[in-house]
């Protein structure tokens, strides 16, 4: 048994442990006092015994097979207790024995989450991608807050066959989709993984923006532009496309689009939309140090770039431009400003972020018409 599938065993005993600490309290009293167990009616006993099949399978110790065989004798017809059983077995490497028991417990129910993952896994293990969606989608229907544990979709995530087996599920859009989708919740990898999994599947799952909005939304907060756009473009059919700069003129600045500026302003930096028709944005600060006023995420490859816009009023080199991964950090004067061309450097990371930034000073500053152009290209654009 792999390393993460053992961790998944661990949680969910966990989650059963947790589910059945809410009993009466002559139950609790029995877990506490094993004596007193003879006191305790019958049903009650079998709920200390499966009580404590869960506690002793989540902090991985021994005897979680006794308290299983003694849910069994008290309530036979409870999937619970052989579904303990089994991951009793599994855990001590009895798999025979352990199938046994699930099969047991997948005789009397399918609510229980131990039993439809040993399946899951078997059916993975038998590459029947088919079988392991079906017993995905029966333990989430059951228990969707689960669609929380990577697990699960990162199995099937990792194959082509998986993958159409995914989305044929989603695309019934099951009560674990919206979980599914909000995959906010996960670390970088899992989300950037499942978002290039839904824009590749969009010939075969429609989403649409609504659907997939909150993804977009996370991917662009988190610097992840490339998969945002691929994701928005695949399901949306009208957003994500776009080069190396969104907005370069500032017609959307202060809209509701995922792509585009952000504002960074504080209570010494004023950022202000100004003009109808030909928009721009003004720009004053009464900060002592130099500050960070928009940023976006970007996508270029290695490589060095210029970084161009048309700056006016009271002091035009006080606009400065820098390029990092993962978060802005303050330039320096060594590349110049915005206004005559700001020489900037590009690693090709996949969470580049382009921030502006304004030095101290007097009086406003008006900045418009934002373009970057590689160094030795032919000719300057917006576009890659």
């Amino acid at each position: 048994m792999s390393r993460s599938a053992a961790r998944l065993w661990v949680t969910l005993a966990s989650l059963g442990f947790g589910a059945l600490v809410l009993f009466s309290g002559f139950d609790r009293y029995s877990e506490h006092q094993p004596g007193a167990a003879r006191l305790v009616p019958q049903p009650f006993q079998a709920n200390a015994a499966r009580a404590g099949a869960a506690q002793t399978l989540s902090r991985e110790g021994t005897g979680a097979a006794r308290h299983a065989v003694q849910a069994i004798d008290a309530d036979p017809l409870d999937g619970r207790g052989p579904a303990y059983l089994g991951a009793a077995r599994l855990a001590a490497g009895e798999r025979g024995a352990s199938r046994s028991a699930f099969e047991a417990a997948d005789s009397l129910g399918l609510r229980e989450p131990l039993v439809q993952a040993f399946f899951f896994d078997e059916a993975l293990s038998s590459d029947d991608h088919a079988e392991a969606a079906r017993r995905l989608d029966i333990l989430l229907r059951a228990h969707p807050a689960m669609a929380s544990i990577d697990y699960f979709f990162g199995s099937l995530e990792r194959t082509p066959e998986g993958r159409r087996q995914l989305a044929s599920r989603l695309a019934g859009d099951p009560v674990w989709s919206a979980a599914y989708l909000e995959a906010f919740r996960s670390d970088d990898d899992v989300l950037r993984a499942r978002a290039r999994f839904l824009a590749e599947a969009a010939g075969d799952l429609a989403l649409g923006c609504e659907r997939v909005e909150p993804m977009v939304t996370e991917l662009v907060d988190r610097n992840y532009l490339a998969e945002a756009r691929a994701l928005a473009s695949a399901h949306c059919r009208v957003n994500g496309k776009g080069g190396w700069l969104a907005d370069p003129q500032f017609e959307e600045l202060g809209s509701a689009s995922a792509f585009g500026w952000r504002r960074h302003g504080s209570g010494d930096v004023r950022i202000a939309v100004t003009g109808d028709s030909n928009k721009a944005v003004e720009l004053e600060s009464r900060a002592g140090v130099t500050r960070l006023v928009l940023s976006q995420p970007v996508v270029l490859e290695a490589g060095e770039y210029r970084v161009f816009a048309r700056v006016s009023g009271s002091g035009p080199g006080r606009v400065l431009a820098s390029l990092d991964c993962g978060t802005t950090r303050r330039p320096d004067s060594l590349g110049g400003s915005l206004g005559r061309g700001q020489l900037v450097a590009s690693s090709g990371c996949a969470d580049e972020v382009l921030g502006i930034w304004l030095r101290p000073g007097e009086g406003s500053v008006r900045l418009d018409d934002i373009r970057i152009e590689r160094v030795g290209a032919q000719s300057s654009s917006n576009t890659p």
